[in-house]
């Protein structure tokens, strides 16, 4: 080979390493063109967490807690512990000072700080006695939720915290919400459920007495605004009346597979004021899972 064809070879070689350079490192050239956020979506992208959240999804814009949208004045009650428990329920509401002047107020949730603990060691939060959730082998800043409607009060007086093993404890965060002030001017209130566990198979032309499910004495005073009725035809289909107080609620509700959850907003209907009897008249068989009240004062 010449040395002609050698130098031109070589100089054929460094244009192409050249070109080839220049598609991906070009100074000062334009960058490529990044994907358009989702319309109206407030530049969210899927699998980013939304605004407010952590990396794990964790709160939400305007939530609390489990993520909902709450207005009332929110409030925390810190207890610091900062020692070791062992086999021992803390009584909660007296360590943190709420009392009856906190009535109507909502637990929302129960925050133990926990250094270490030992490995069948078991944190539980505690309603009247009932445990409403639980941590096994807990470290580090721990949520306990309640699981049913917990307002101090009405539904809940008394508040624990169980720990079973050890468990050494720096604080424990009770996080609670003023019902007072969940109301927005010059719109109703959200109401609270109340709900009735009463899972019964109805025969035929039968009757179901929703009073005796209900806690008149506590809830006396308050406005029913709806009756939720979750049930289910044993058959094809089925037919409900609600009575309260010996006057039909509403035209006669049915019930198939399609339409197993039926709402009746009753006129005027105030627990213990007018409404002491609340009955259910069913005609062909079905299963009565759960009823719901919504109340208001």
């Amino acid at each position: 080979m010449t040395l002609k064809n050698s130098l031109l070879i070589a100089f054929a070689a460094i244009t192409l390493t050249s070109i080839s350079a220049g598609a991906y490192i070009v100074p000062g050239g334009p960058r490529p063109a990044e994907p358009a956020p989702y319309p109206d979506d407030g530049g969210f992208q899927p699998g980013n967490p939304f605004p407010g959240q952590d990396d794990f999804g964790n709160g939400g814009i305007g939530g609390i807690g489990n993520g909902g949208f709450q207005n009332g004045r929110q409030e925390q009650k810190i207890i610091y512990l900062n020692r070791r428990v062992s086999n021992e329920t803390l009584a909660l509401r007296q360590l943190a000072g709420i009392g009856e002047n906190y009535r109507g107020y909502t637990i929302q949730s129960v925050i133990v700080d926990v250094r270490r603990s030992g490995p069948q060691a078991e944190v539980s939060l505690l309603a009247d006695g009932r445990e409403e959730d639980t941590a096994y082998s807990p470290q580090g800043a721990v949520q306990l939720v309640p699981r049913y409607r917990a307002v101090i009060g009405e539904d809940v007086r008394s508040l624990q915290l169980s720990v079973r093993g050890n468990a050494e404890i720096a604080s424990i965060t009770i996080n609670l919400l003023d019902n007072d002030r969940v109301e927005r001017p010059g719109r109703p209130g959200r109401g609270i459920d109340v709900p009735l566990y009463v899972s019964r198979r109805m025969y035929g032309n039968d009757r179901l007495d929703l009073t005796q499910y209900i806690d008149m004495y506590r809830y006396r005073g308050y406005r029913i605004q709806e009756i939720v009725i979750e049930a289910t035809p044993v058959y094809n289909t089925a037919l409900i009346d609600l009575v309260i107080n010996g006057f039909n609620q509403g035209q006669t509700l049915q019930v198939d597979r399609y339409n197993s959850r039926q709402t009746v907003r009753p006129q005027n209907a105030v627990l213990g004021q007018g409404a002491d009897s609340i009955v259910l008249y069913t005609r062909g068989d079905l299963d009565v899972r759960q009823v719901t009240l919504r109340l208001s004062r």
